[in-house]
């Protein structure tokens, strides 16, 4: 209370501005070209904007916080993130990856009440988008990332994904036809032992997918091709994984 929340207030409201903006009234980053922007994974400037995402992120996973500081810090920040969105829904160009990792963030750790009902829907193009870009460019994460915040940002989007799909499936029933095979790349990748929490995040979301009641006929659509796609791992050389692909396989198998 006191001093101390006006000094968090303004914490996370700066974060969430460099993040989104890359610029805030104590510091600012270089702001990607028009090339980076097309790519934002192979940039290391754009990388740089995850960072205070994650710091943000981190000040929202808090548990022990008053009663309503959580709700304080959406209330002072969210107006900045929907601003950024909107600037960005006419782009062609992937989600920036700040902004995106803040979206990542609010849906895993604020409860959609706090949120609002019109604000949730409002991120979750940003989010589908974003699973789409990793997905397609999966080689450039487990290739590049030295540092892991590539799969950092990625774990952030599979975690909301997730909480989504078991809290409210009906926000990203239109989005069922993008998300399976999203989520089929993301599977189905015989990478590095660095990726298999991601791996295996994904197969979870493979099978929450199926229970959706509104989505009955596009994930019968998906059902051939989802599993073909995972009898071609079943032999995965990490038992963890092959025993996920087994149980994915067997709810897809049984549609």
């Amino acid at each position: 209370g006191g001093l101390c929340s006006q000094t968090a207030d303004e914490v996370a409201f700066c974060l969430v501005q460099v993040a989104c903006n890359g610029s805030s009234h104590r510091f600012a980053f270089k702001t990607p070209g028009e090339e980076a922007q097309k790519h934002p994974l192979l940039d290391p400037a754009s990388l740089a904007f995850t960072f205070p995402a994650s710091a943000f992120g981190s000040m929202l996973s808090v548990k022990n916080g008053g009663p309503f500081w959580r709700q304080r810090i959406i209330h002072k920040t969210l107006p900045t993130l929907m601003k950024t969105l909107q600037e960005q829904a006419t782009s062609r160009s992937p989600p920036a990856l700040g902004s995106l990792a803040i979206v990542g963030h609010m849906l895993c750790s604020v409860s959609q009440t706090h949120l609002g009902e019109s604000k949730v829907r409002q991120m979750i193009p940003t989010l589908i988008a974003g699973l789409v870009y990793f997905s397609k460019n999966l080689d450039v994460i487990v290739q590049r990332d030295q540092t892991s915040k590539r799969l950092d940002v990625l774990s952030i989007i599979l975690a909301a994904l997730t909480k989504i799909l078991r809290i409210s499936p009906e926000n990203v029933t239109k989005f069922i036809g993008v998300i399976i095979p999203s989520l089929l790349l993301l599977s189905t990748c015989n990478t590095s032992e660095t990726f298999t929490p991601n791996q295996l995040v994904a197969l979870q979301c493979l099978e929450v997918v199926t229970t959706n009641p509104n989505a009955r006929n596009a994930v019968l659509r998906e059902k051939d091709q989802v599993t073909a796609a995972l009898s071609a791992i079943v032999d995965h050389p990490s038992k963890i994984i092959r025993q996920a692909v087994v149980q994915v396989r067997n709810v897809w198998f049984t549609l």
